[in-house]
């Protein structure tokens, strides 16, 4: 087997190693930090990887890393609102800077990266339809340290990444609404059987409370459940 071979190959079980650990998070958070780690070991020319989200109002933070210099560096694209990071979740798709200290698309972030041991980075937008979840960024040491073939790498990563990321949120989202959902019911039975109501009666008595009381219908429904007291509908 030829080198372009072996490398296809490499490749190739990188990405269903990858695959095979994203079904296995069972969280966003450990979604972020199995395809970080799988970048930062598979795409050419990469020391390190982290993923950037978008939050509201245009914040941007480090969700995950694989190096605690990651989180510096971002940190300073954070503050310039300059940077490959910060393009690629605002203006466009993918951002190559392979000589930092020389780019003059970056003149206040391309020393402050190359101070912090930085040289070049390579950054692809994540989303998922038409919602920006942030960017999977990758950092190298040296200038030019990015190729061509990093960059088709590290797209493949980035389209798995936007995937697993949305699908990670939906499962978050779905568990949280049957948890809720769980726990009204169960603060619906406790108060049918204390006051003798009907299961209907019992959450129109929870559904005044939570009014009444300003607070989320799950938060009156977690506070009879775990001190076993019905709260009056109003103090």
């Amino acid at each position: 087997m030829n080198a372009q071979g072996f490398e296809g190959e490499r490749l190739a079980l990188g990405f269903a190693h990858l695959m095979e650990e994203l079904w296995a998070a069972d969280s966003e958070q450990s979604t972020l930090l199995s395809v970080v780690k799988a970048a930062a070991a598979s795409v050419p020319g990469a020391v390190a990887a982290g993923v950037s989200m978008r939050r509201a109002r245009g914040r941007i933070d480090t969700a995950a890393a694989t190096a605690r210099f990651v989180t510096e560096v971002d940190k300073a694209q954070y503050e310039l609102r300059e940077g490959p990071c910060v393009a690629s979740v605002d203006d466009s798709l993918v951002n190559l800077a392979n000589d930092l200290a020389n780019d003059p698309h970056w003149p206040r972030f391309g020393p402050a990266a190359v101070s912090l041991g930085v040289a070049a980075m390579l950054s692809f937008r994540l989303s998922a339809r038409s919602e920006v979840i942030g960017s999977l960024n990758l950092y190298a040491n040296r200038p030019f340290a990015f190729t061509g073939q990093s960059r088709a790498v590290g797209g493949i990563f980035a389209a798995h990444a936007s995937v697993a990321i949305a699908a990670a949120r939906r499962a978050e989202t779905l568990t949280e609404a049957l948890k809720t959902r769980t726990e009204i019911s169960e603060a619906v039975g406790i108060v049918m059987e204390r006051h003798h109501l009907t299961s209907q009666e019992a959450f129109e008595v929870l559904r005044r409370i939570s009014q009444h009381r300003n607070v989320k219908l799950r938060e009156v429904a977690h506070r009879i459940i775990y001190t076993g007291e019905v709260p009056r509908e109003r103090d």
